[in-house]
């Protein structure tokens, strides 16, 4: 939904219409008038286009969008379809139309706005006029009919120049065809897979092509920001041989986990599982208790700053451990449930951070030092950078090979006998429809731009694909044949689409040019900015 309306917010074509749309709205649903403010906010040929006309297109969009789209409009997504600027928008461009419009001599007659204001089904009843109805309406939305008039000959105007664009726009039946032919006609590929690590590099590198190769790509290599903590862990284990279990606890938790103990569908006896049920009682008490322990140690470590001090009055061990940033911890630390390796980086050296938990106990720690980031010398990241110089050599080393695969078989060599000779074995997609997901082959976008380029007189691409660890090398192979019937049945239909799509496509380059004209030209001067209004 949000694309669609993100689309249709840059459609000029969109704008006007829906601000035609909104004049029959209105008296549907009732509207909204925003403040008369007269503040002048752009100027057409000397016309004004005023705060008040803005803020009224702005409130329509905004109660169109209500209806439409109900509780799905957040503000949130207000702001992403930023109804603002297709108000200003809107506003600018039914300027610019009936600018245009007045050029071009195009009046909407009394008889027209007449028959069309005898039209309405919100001024009828029993399908007839009705006069009374009329003006009730009118009174009740606050409105004289010298200002609906004016409003409805202003909204016919505007969709007759609409009118006259779109009678200009032709679509012609090979045109209809052609993309016809791309929404149904299915493809076949032969194609050849090169693995990125299938060339052999004997090569022996340097410490001097290492160390060259470590400055080219040292960002790979950068050692993140480093912290060290020094931490006591409080367990909940050391409190769960003390805790005290009533008989009333025990049977509680039977009673409401009966799921627990169930073998088929029998379920066990109290008697049986006391003991287990003792030790889940007594783990969860532990850790109440390792909870009270590490927020007092952290409370008095805090306000005495006694790290080593207070944890041997525990017995506890300081311990430590170095932390990366935004890189989750490992070892002991791996199971703290909070993003202990970005908070840490808050801190300044001394510091005492807030008590962390795992599943099994407590945390009270504090930061020791902090190492900023860094590039690591050779003599650090040998063995990794060696593994790494190997893998872009063969790498490079493989794609020259598909490369000038690629470039003999475009020269004219022929594809099997080459295949054999290079020991690779050629596959076929079977037929497909084109698209980014390719039989055989894998998902790659790329390729699916470079088959609308394809056929039996330049049946390879200029360009190799880089497709699930695999160079490819496509060919064309052949085509499926265009189904008449099918092509009968769906032409009209398609065209009509394909018609639609143009207009609007015209309609829209044609109001820029217009718009940007005009500014150049200084007939259209924009005085206020959207975010100011």
């Amino acid at each position: 939904m949000l694309q669609l309306m993100r689309k249709h917010a840059r459609n000029w074509l969109m704008k006007v219409i829906l601000g035609i749309i909104i004049v029959v709205f209105v008296f549907y649903f009732g509207s909204t008038r925003g403040r008369q403010e007269t503040e002048t906010i752009a100027m057409l040929d000397g016309s004004r286009i005023v705060y008040a006309d803005f803020r009224t297109e702005y409130q329509n969009l905004l109660d169109f969008y209500q209806q439409r789209y109900g509780e799905y409009l957040t503000d949130d997504l207000i702001k992403q379809i930023n109804i603002k600027q297709q108000a200003f928008d809107s506003i600018v461009s039914q300027a610019i139309m009936l600018s245009e419009a007045n050029e071009l001599k195009l009046d909407i007659s009394d008889n027209e706005l007449q028959a069309a204001i005898l039209s309405y089904p919100a001024f009828q009843k029993n399908g007839v006029f009705d006069p009374t109805l009329y003006q009730r309406t009118l009174q009740y939305q606050r409105m004289t009919p010298e200002t609906f008039e004016a409003t409805q000959r202003k909204a016919m105007k505007l969709a007759k120049i609409e009118h006259l664009i779109r009678e200009s726009i032709k679509v012609s039946e090979r045109e209809v065809y052609e993309i016809y032919k791309l929404q149904n006609i299915e493809i076949t590929l032969d194609f050849i897979q090169i693995p990125v690590d299938s060339a052999t590099v004997e090569e022996n590198p340097s410490e001097e092509m290492l160390a060259a190769y470590l400055e080219k790509h040292a960002e790979e290599f950068r050692v993140p920001p480093m912290a060290t903590i020094e931490y006591i862990y409080v367990t909940g284990k050391s409190f769960a041989d003390t805790a005290d279990i009533s008989t009333d606890e025990i049977e509680d938790y039977y009673e409401y986990n009966k799921d627990e103990f169930t073998e088929g569908e029998e379920t066990k006896p109290l008697a049986e599982v006391r003991e287990e049920i003792i030790g889940k009682l007594s783990l969860v008490k532990g850790m109440d208790e390792a909870f009270e322990e590490a927020k007092t140690a952290h409370d008095t470590i805090y306000q005495e700053e006694n790290f080593e001090a207070y944890a041997a009055t525990l017995g506890l061990s300081i311990e430590t451990a170095d932390l990366a940033r935004n890189i989750p911890p490992t070892g002991p630390l791996a199971g703290v449930q909070d993003d202990l390796a970005t908070y840490v980086f808050s801190l300044q050296e001394g510091d005492l951070g807030r008590v962390f938990s795992d599943k099994e106990g407590y945390y009270v720690f504090r930061l020791v030092s902090m190492k900023p980031s860094r590039i690591p010398g050779l003599q650090e990241v040998v063995k990794e950078v060696r593994e790494s110089y190997t893998r872009t050599t063969i790498a490079q080393a493989s794609k020259a090979r598909a490369e000038d695969i690629l470039n003999r078989l475009r020269d004219g060599a022929d594809m099997k006998k080459l295949a054999k000779e290079e020991g690779l074995e050629i596959a076929e997609t079977g037929l497909f429809l084109p698209g980014p997901e390719i039989p055989k082959i894998g998902y790659s976008p790329d390729m699916e731009t470079a088959l609308f380029e394809l056929s039996g007189e330049g049946p390879f691409p200029n360009r190799l694909f880089l497709v699930d660890g695999n160079y490819v090398i496509i060919k064309f192979q052949g085509k499926s044949m265009p189904d008449e019937e099918d092509w009968n049945a769906k032409k009209d239909t398609l065209k009509q689409d394909i018609l639609k799509m143009k207009e609007e496509l015209y309609i829209v380059a044609w109001m820029e040019r217009i718009r940007e004209t005009m500014i150049s030209t200084g007939r259209l001067k924009i005085l206020k900015e959207v975010e100011d209004l």
